[in-house]
């Protein structure tokens, strides 16, 4: 047996917690995957898994060598692809992970856009507000929307994502207009659960920040359920202006105050550091850098939102 398909089956049986699972996974009966788990332990004269009736654990040896070889097999896997498409050719399943209401609202224009000139590349795209662990899950890359670098993941800063405090003109010629952050204590206010400080809102007042405690009238862990509640008139509320740059400029919602939100954000692209990215990855990270310079599809004109700024694709090499 191979030392890879070994591995492989170990790594399964601890990714999903059981050889049951494992075995639905790898299409493989439990009996076969418990033997290729023995002969593996058998090779390296270590006890990687602990098994009782109930359950399976990883003993610490085996929570290592777990590590160890799944980023061994993420980085064959990545060169394999990157050989068989002659490093030129994107093919293949590329799963992503990216925010939900930006998936939803922002990346499937761009995922169709990038299927247009790479159709054999597919996507598994997974909707996700945490930050997932992109080696331990399985993923080539991810969309983040945040302040913070992660120091072990390679990352392409895509474009900066303001916050801005919106209301529908329906909802202002009703209530009136708040003049100031101050005022938002009397007026409803809609809260997007996903921002810090929840109640507390910030403002920058010149070399200031200036906090104002809000009253939400409806709270939602979602940029895109905000702007709805917004557009539908239910009150004020702060959005990346992703969710509401369309709205702003369909005349369906309103930018308020010259002092604007306090939370400073960037889009990045991330990726596991590995020695050979596959095509399809490089393609993606080129084509991502590409769609959202020098101005991201949310503030392009309606005309050419729908074909972004996209990269022309590389002629395959001739056989």
């Amino acid at each position: 047996m191979d030392s890879i398909d070994l591995i492989r089956t170990f790594v399964a049986v601890v990714d999903s917690g059981s050889f049951t699972a494992a075995s639905r996974q790898l299409g493989k009966s439990k009996a076969l995957v418990s033997k290729h788990v023995a002969e593996l332990e058998r090779r390296l004269g270590a006890k990687l898994l602990h098994r009782t009736t109930r359950r399976v654990t990883v003993t610490d040896i085996g929570k290592a060598y777990h590590d160890r070889v799944q980023e061994m097999l993420a980085e064959l896997d990545a060169l394999t692809d990157a050989v068989r498409s002659g490093g030129g050719n994107p093919r293949g399943l590329l799963r992503l992970a990216a925010p939900q209401s930006f998936v939803e609202l922002e990346l499937v224009e761009m995922a169709s856009a990038f299927r247009d000139l790479y159709p054999q590349v597919e996507f598994d795209i997974v909707l996700s507000d945490r930050q997932v662990d992109l080696v331990q899950e399985g993923f080539e890359v991810a969309i983040r929307i945040t302040n913070q670098i992660d120091s072990a993941l390679l990352s392409r800063r895509l474009c900066e994502i303001p916050i801005l405090a919106c209301a529908s003109p329906a909802y202002l010629d009703a209530y009136g207009w708040p003049n100031a952050p101050e005022d938002l204590a009397s007026h409803a206010c809609i809260l997007d659960t996903n921002l810090p400080g929840r109640e507390v809102w910030r403002f920058n007042r010149g070399s200031e920040t200036i906090s104002v405690r809000i009253d939400p009238v409806l709270s939602v862990n979602s940029a895109a359920a905000v702007c709805q509640a917004m557009i539908a008139g239910l009150g004020i509320g702060l959005c990346p202006q992703f969710a509401v740059a369309r709205a702003i400029a369909r005349g369906e919602l309103v930018e308020l105050f010259e002092d604007k939100p306090a939370y400073s954000y960037s889009m990045q692209l991330v990726y596991p550091h590995r020695q050979h990215l596959s095509a399809k990855v490089r393609a993606f990270i080129e084509f991502a850098k590409d769609w959202y310079s020098p101005v991201p599809p949310w503030l392009r004109p309606s005309k050419s939102r729908s074909t972004g700024n996209k990269p022309s694709a590389q002629p395959s090499p001739s056989a």
